[in-house]
C-alpha cells in the first residue's frame, strides 16, 4: 500500500498542484469550501427530522414539527444554489482582481433572471378544479437541479464583469463621493450589458421546448437515460453516471426522471411480486443497486479523515462522521471538496463501477440474494449497514461488506495523498507565521 501511495503521490500531486493553479478550478474548489458551514450546520436537523425509525416521521407530522424541519433543510439544501452561485463568484472575482461583492451579487440576480418565474398549480373555483399559472420560484432549479447552471453563471458572469470593468466603461464620479457609494454606482453600464445578455439568452431558450436553460439543461442529460428500463447493466450505467456527475457538481437530483422511474418500477413491481409470494421480476437490479450505494458508503472516508494528519482534513472529518453514517454526503462533498478535486477523480468515479460489476457477477454466482424489498420503504437516511443485513440476510451482508472494502481500498490512498498535501501546506502557513512574528519581534526590538 505505501507503495502504491507513492507511486499515486508522485503521478497525482504534480498534476493536482498544476490544475489548481488554475483560477477557475481554484475559484471552484474555495466557492465550496465556503459553502461547508451550511451543510454540516443542517446535518443534525436534518437526521433528527428523518430518523430512521418506522413512524417516526408521521409522529413529527402529527404533532406539527415535520412541516418545520422542511422549511429548515429547504432553507440550507432547497436552495443550495444560491450559496454557490454567490460563494463562486466571489472566489472567482477574488481571483481575477475584481470587486467581489459586485460580481457575487450580479452572479446572483442573472442566476435568478434566468430561472422560470411562473407555476403551473391548480386551484379551486365554483367546486371545479382550474389550472393556474402563478409567479414564484421553483426549489428544484434553487437546489439540486439549478446546481450546474449556477455554477456556470457565476463563472461567466464575474468573467465578463472582469473583462468589462478593465475596459473602463464605468460611472465617473467625484472624488468627494463616498467610496461605498462609488463602488455600488460605477459599473452600472457593466450591469447593464451583461442583464441585457441575460435577456437576450432567457429569450432564446424560451423559444425552445424547454422553454428554460434549466430544463433544456435536464433534458439533454435524461435524453438518452429515458428509455432505458430496470436492468443490471441500466443501472450500473445510471449509478456511474450520477458519481461522475457530481465529481462535476451536478447534483443527482438532475437525473430523479430517469432514476426515480427506474427505482419505482423496481421497488413497486418487487413488493407486489414479494406479497404474492413470487419470483421478484427485478431482484439483480436491485442488489447492485444497493451494492453500488454501499460502496459509495463515506463513513469510512470520515473515519481515515479523522486519522489524518492535516488538521483541517481531521476537523473536517469529526464534523462530517455523523452525517455520512446517515447518508449525508454534502458536507465531505463541498467541504474536502471532492468535488471538481483532481485527487480525488478516481475513486469518485470509479469506485461505483466497480462494485457493480463485483456485485453483478457474486449475486449471479456464488452468493444468491433472497430479498425482503419492503425495506426499500425504509427511510433514506437509514445507515446501509443496517439496510441490507435486515434487507437480505446473510449473503446480501457479504456483498455490502466485500462493496464497502472496494470502497475502502479505492478511497484510502487517495486520502492518504490529500492529507499529506494538507498537511504540507499547514506546516508552510505556519513556518511562515513563525517568520513573520520572529520579524515583529526583531523590529520592536530595534524600535526600542
Amino acid at each position: 500500500m505505501e507503495k502504491l501511495e507513492n507511486f499515486l503521490s508522485s503521478k497525482l500531486l504534480p498534476i493536482s498542484q498544476k490544475l489548481q493553479q488554475n483560477k477557475v478550478l481554484a475559484a471552484l474548489m474555495e466557492g465550496f469550501i465556503r459553502t461547508s458551514p451550511i451543510t454540516l450546520g443542517i446535518a443534525l436537523i436534518t437526521i433528527v427530522g428523518n430518523f430512521p425509525v418506522p413512524g417516526w416521521t408521521d409522529y413529527l407530522t402529527k404533532i406539527g414539527i415535520y412541516p418545520h424541519v422542511e422549511a429548515i433543510t429547504n432553507g440550507a439544501t432547497g436552495v443550495f444554489s444560491i450559496y454557490v452561485v454567490y460563494s463562486l463568484a466571489y472566489s472567482y472575482a477574488k481571483q481575477l482582481g475584481t470587486n467581489e461583492r459586485n460580481a457575487a451579487l450580479i452572479s446572483l440576480a442573472s442566476f435568478i433572471m434566468l430561472m422560470p418565474q411562473t407555476i403551473s398549480t391548480i386551484v379551486v373555483e365554483n367546486g371545479k378544479n382550474v389550472d393556474q399559472v402563478i409567479s414564484g420560484l421553483r426549489l428544484d432549479y434553487l437546489g439540486g437541479q439549478g446546481l450546474f447552471i449556477g455554477m456556470i453563471t457565476a463563472l461567466l458572469v464575474t468573467r465578463f464583469y472582469a473583462f468589462l470593468t478593465k475596459k473602463n466603461i464605468m460611472v465617473k464620479l467625484p472624488d468627494s463621493v463616498p467610496p461605498m457609494v462609488t463602488q455600488s454606482l460605477a459599473p452600472a453600464f457593466v450591469v447593464t450589458i451583461i442583464f441585457v445578455l441575460v435577456f437576450i439568452l432567457r429569450v432564446l431558450f424560451g423559444l425552445t421546448a424547454s422553454g428554460s436553460v434549466f430544463q433544456f439543461f435536464i433534458d439533454v442529460i435524461n435524453a438518452p437515460l429515458n428509455s432505458l428500463v430496470a436492468s443490471p447493466l441500466s443501472i450500473i450505467i445510471i449509478m456511474e453516471l450520477l458519481a461522475v456527475l457530481w465529481f462535476f457538481g451536478i447534483h443527482n437530483a438532475v437525473l430523479q426522471g430517469p432514476l426515480g422511474a427506474i427505482s419505482m418500477t423496481m421497488v413497486v413491481s418487487n413488493i407486489a411480486a414479494f406479497q404474492q409470494g413470487q419470483a421478484l421480476p427485478y431482484l439483480v437490479p436491485s442488489v447492485i443497486y444497493m451494492g453500488m450505494y454501499a460502496s459509495g458508503f463515506m463513513g469510512f472516508v470520515t473515519f481515515f479523515m479523522i486519522r489524518s494528519k492535516s488538521a483541517k482534513m481531521k476537523q473536517l472529518g469529526k464534523l462530517s462522521f455523523i452525517p455520512s453514517i446517515f447518508n449525508i454526503t454534502e458536507p465531505i462533498m463541498f467541504g474536502m471538496p471532492i468535488i471538481l478535486n483532481p485527487i480525488f477523480f478516481i475513486p469518485q468515479v470509479f469506485t461505483q463501477l466497480i462494485a457493480g460489476f463485483v456485485t453483478w457477477g457474486l449475486t449471479t454466482t456464488i452468493l444468491p440474494v433472497h430479498l425482503n424489498p419492503t425495506m426499500s420503504l425504509l427511510p433514506w437516511t437509514t445507515p446501509t449497514f443496517v439496510k441490507m443485513p435486515f434487507s437480505g440476510g446473510l449473503n446480501y451482508t457479504i456483498i455490502m461488506v466485500i462493496s464497502m472494502l472496494i470502497g475502502i481500498v479505492m478511497w484510502y490512498p487517495f486520502i492518504k495523498i490529500a492529507d499529506k498535501k494538507e498537511y504540507e501546506l499547514e506546516l508552510e502557513a505556519e513556518k511562515a507565521k513563525k517568520q513573520a512574528t520572529d520579524s515583529q519581534v526583531v523590529q520592536a526590538e530595534i524600535q526600542a
